[in-house]
């Protein structure tokens, strides 16, 4: 067939933006009349980067273009003739527009409109590099190749570290059947010879995507060359490369298309598989398998998931481990823990060992086995150490610490994790505790695993970030007599062909030497040239670590940072702020963190010393701080330096922070502020049945840990009644876009199309509720969550309703309110504090606790344990606020005493309480 161009390009679209910015970009790099378009309109809602889709678009100098494509989007909407980039590209004479929605076979269509040498299938809004198509087209000409990839610029994740690297190990030598890490998934990488493409029989709109990966699946496997394209210069740039892997992704936790996923995709390449006996048979294994690793891990994971289904798809992946021959490929496959690795071979390859032994014992043998050292602390006079291991459920082994001559069984203390394969548990990840006296200390201190009094050393060792050290850094810790520092060793193993030599890993341990002021000044040496080969970063931290030692040298008083959010006080940090202004301690000096542009900032300056979050000031204080105190614990309080805190781990892993709350803990919150992820010196807590639960959900804190003190804001609250009806609910996190750089929640551009915004858009103009009010004398107001307040301007404002932002204080709201309506929110108890009425509107409550917000229900029962009702719908909330305003807003007897029963402390004593247990615990 004679071809018309050298390249067609089909580019899938949901917008006219993204096919724009390609449709632009081809045009720009390519020879005119050289490469044709085919548009096609495909189903589903526009993809909205998140802040980091959009920093990465700001750094590459495209953020303004895509803000203002965006925009042009709202106006016309999809596809709008009206729309001048849409006429544009209609009236390009290379380009062929396709209503994928309308067409009725839109493969036969795509066949018959393909007139070039070479296809490319890609999602709109990737680009291609200036030289790209030349270098592309040198390699089917001049090295006959039937498929050419090309390296991926984007942010680098694993799916792209793989295929990158890849690319990068690449010779003449190299094929699918030596070289099988490839995953087709990143398909606008991928060109093909026209006259190769495997086509399928279908491309359906709605799951456009699962068909052409099954595509590029088929053609890849099959084809009888593969070559990469070479030059730094050569390039497919995906911009939030990650909304390629998340519409498939996305599928696996909703049960309806988790059934669309395996049918229309997983058993579609699994029958390709077996029928079609591609070329490249370990390759077409290699992405079986990574599927049927991440099919098995929802099936472990979704206890949602019915049993028939559950069935159904273990039985559709064991069928396919059964007739797999290549077990190196279980082996040396990073897609699959540890763990599974172990399952696998020992279910499906139990020769393994014979045929691959020393691969196999790096699998199997218990001194591989994954450890994390997570705590690594001195106390008082002895090395305190936490560390995990994942194990296989069947190993029954011990694990040590040694030191010198010595070895110290650990103890199990918790189960953090569990793993499995399908619905078979696969492994424990098992949390260790061990004491080591520090005059013990000697040689190096290592771990072990054994049984029957034999231990052996471990070598798969990872160290977390309460810990010293970092392997990026030649980080040394000193202590009494003793200098502590990581020391590399490389472990090998024989290649695949028995004979090379292959580095299994770099292993480190830690070696101990006697503390000499000499040997000290070379570990110095060595760890500032380290730390200054870092790039800007490196020569900053180099100059803020030396001003951290001059300072420390001659620091006076112990300083404390206290805030809450950055962008304002009004909570726990600073009532606490203002306490400790008020009662000072000599040997303390405070200080408030808070945005310089706040009113906060400027109130907070009047009683005491003020700091801006992230500013040189703000790092260097946090470095020199013996406590953090907080109503929050994300980035500027737990760390302030973000992905450079490794040059700084060795000052910062050991760093105090109290958790002063944002509200009582009700619902289960260990995900987030677990031991292992927060480090809690102090964690506030005000009722008993809160404090219960510290122990009852895996927070994996000791009782000294744990604070009943009550929250330091409730020395503040007051009674000033003003007949206020205050509508104050708590977040959704999957309303938010993510955090930005300095860690505060971004609303997501999908928030006004929510159920929650609708809810409470028609809660406040529901004319019912805004009758009576009017009627009894009360005043509507709304007081949006601080996450969400951002999108206060697009409710429909009813002149008799106010509005409330930033600018009011929680105290003069809780003051000024008659009766609160909430949702799942824990201002509910600052209001109960007071003996005032509340009602739960509860509209969306499966959906808040399926996970899809930061934490999942716990102990609090709101029928049981709650201050008032529990509403279900708009109209039953809005019976119910009537009902009380009806009635003054009384307080019923039956939740009077439930508050009375529920707090610890009823006194305006709370921030001294705090106080003494910081001092006590000091």
């Amino acid at each position: 067939m004679n071809r018309e161009y050298e390249f067609s390009v089909v580019v899938f679209a949901k917008d006219t933006a993204k096919l724009y910015r390609t449709f632009k970009n081809v045009r720009e790099v390519t020879a005119e009349g050289t490469v044709q378009i085919l548009a096609v309109r495909t189903a589903g809602d526009m993809d909205i980067p998140d802040e980091q889709d959009m920093r990465e678009l700001e750094e590459a100098g495209e953020k303004e273009k895509e803000l203002k494509a965006e925009e042009l989007d709202k106006i016309y909407g999809e596809f709008n003739p009206e729309d001048s980039r849409f006429r544009e590209m209609l009236d390009d004479r290379d380009l062929i527009y396709i209503d994928g929605l309308e067409c009725g076979d839109l493969v036969a269509e795509l066949k018959d409109k393909v007139a070039g040498s070479y296809v490319v299938f890609a999602k709109a809004g990737i680009r291609f590099s200036a030289k790209s198509s030349v270098e592309v087209r040198r390699c089917f000409e001049e090295e006959n190749r039937d498929v050419v990839i090309t390296k991926i610029r984007g942010k680098e994740n694993i799916h792209v570290r793989e295929h990158n690297n890849y690319c990068d190990l690449f010779t003449e030598k190299t094929t699918l059947d030596n070289n099988v890490y490839l995953l087709h998934q990143l398909y606008a990488a991928y060109t093909f010879a026209a006259d190769q493409v495997k086509w399928v029989s279908e491309i359906r709109p709605e799951i456009w995507y699962l068909d052409v990966m099954i595509m590029v699946y088929q053609s890849v496997v099959s084809c009888r060359s593969l070559g990469v394209t070479s030059g730094e210069d050569i390039y497919v740039q995906i911009f939030a490369d990650h909304l390629m892997v998340d519409e498939w992704k996305n599928m696996l936790q909703d049960r309806d298309q988790l059934e669309v996923f395996y049918q229309e995709f997983f058993r579609k390449i699994a029958d390709c598989r077996i029928k079609e006996n591609p070329v490249h048979e370990k390759n077409a294994d290699y992405v079986l398998l990574y599927y049927s690793a991440k099919i098995a891990d929802i099936i472990f994971d979704n206890e949602e998931l019915d049993e028939e289904k559950k069935c159904r798809y273990e039985e559709g992946i064991e069928s396919f481990l059964k007739q797999m021959e290549f077990p190196e490929i279980v082996m040396s496959n990073p897609h699959i823990s540890r763990a599974n690795k172990v399952y696998l071979l020992r279910k499906y390859y139990p020769d393994i060992c014979k045929k691959f032994p020393d691969q196999a014992d790096t699998i199997l043998n218990p001194i591989y086995d994954n450890l994390r050292v997570k705590i690594f602390q001195p106390e008082k006079d002895q090395m305190h150490c936490e560390f995990s291991i994942v194990e296989p459920v069947s190993r029954t082994n011990r694990a040590y610490m040694m030191t010198g001559g010595n070895t110290y069984e650990a103890r199990w203390k918790y189960t953090l994790e569990r793993t499995g394969w399908c619905r078979e548990e696969s492994a424990i990840e098992k949390l260790y505790i061990v004491d080591i006296p520090l005059s013990e200390i000697r040689e190096f201190i290592s771990w072990g695993t054994g049984t029957d009094g034999q231990v052996n050393k471990m070598y798969n060792i990872s160290y977390g970030k309460y810990v010293p050290f970092t392997k990026k850094l030649p980080l040394f810790l000193h202590i009494e007599d003793k200098l502590l520092y990581l020391n590399e060793k490389v472990k090998t193993i024989r290649g695949e062909d028995q004979e090379d030599a292959k580095v299994l890993g770099h292993q480190y341990e830690v070696t101990v030497e006697p503390y000499s002021q000499s040997r000290e000044k070379q570990l110095k040496k060595k760890r500032t040239k380290a730390i200054f080969s870092q790039g800007k970063a490196g020569k900053k931290a180099v100059l803020v670590r030396k001003l951290h030692e001059m300072q420390k040298a001659k620091q006076k008083k112990q300083i404390w940072l206290i805030s809450d959010r950055t962008t304002r006080g009004d909570d726990n940090g600073e009532v606490m702020f203002r306490y400790l202004c008020a009662n000072p301690d000599p040997s303390v000096e405070p200080y408030f963190v808070v945005n310089k542009d706040t009113q906060d900032y400027v109130e907070m300056k009047k009683l005491g010393k003020v700091v801006e979050p992230f500013s040189w000031k703000h790092k260097l204080l946090f470095l020199l701080n013996e406590f953090s105190l907080s109503s929050q614990a994300n980035k500027p309080v737990i760390n302030p330096f973000g992905k450079l805190e490794y040059l700084y781990r060795d000052i910062i892993y050991d760093k105090k922070l109290v958790f002063l709350q944002h509200g009582v803990t009700k619902d289960n919150q260990s995900k987030w502020l677990n031991k292992y992820n927060r480090n809690l010196f102090g964690f506030i807590v005000s009722t008993k049945p809160e404090y219960d639960s510290a122990f009852t959900y895996d927070y994996f804190y000791p009782e000294k840990n744990i604070w009943l003190t009550g929250m330091p804001r409730y020395d503040r609250l007051v009674h000033d009644e003003r007949k206020y009806v205050t509508v104050m609910p708590t977040w959704r996190k999957s309303l938010s876009s993510g955090t930005d750089a300095r860690g505060v929640w971004q609303l997501g551009q999908k928030f006004q199309e929510s159920e929650y915004f609708h809810f409470y858009d028609d809660l406040l103009n529901n004319e019912r509720l805004l009758g009576a009010a009017e009627k009894y004398g009360y005043t509507i107001c709304f007081m949006p969550h601080p996450n969400t307040i951002d999108g206060l301007h697009m409710f429909r404002h009813d002149p008799r309703v106010k509005f409330m932002d930033s600018s009011y204080s929680y105290k003069d709201i809780f003051a000024q309110t008659d009766l609160m309506i909430t949702d799942y929110s824990s201002v509910a108890f600052d209001f109960a504090y007071l003996r005032k009425p509340i009602v739960y509107s509860q509209f969306d409550r499966d959906s808040f606790f399926s996970g899809a917000h930061s934490y999942t229900e716990g102990y609090f029962d709101y029928e049981r344990d709650g201050f008032g009702e529990v509403e279900h719908t708009l109209d039953g909330t809005v019976d119910r606020i009537i009902e009380y305003i009806a009635d003054s807003c009384q307080m019923k007897e039956e939740y009077r005493k439930r508050m009375d029963e529920t707090f610890a402390f009823n006194d305006r004593n709370c921030s001294k309480r705090v106080y003494e247990r910081i001092i006590e615990n000091r």
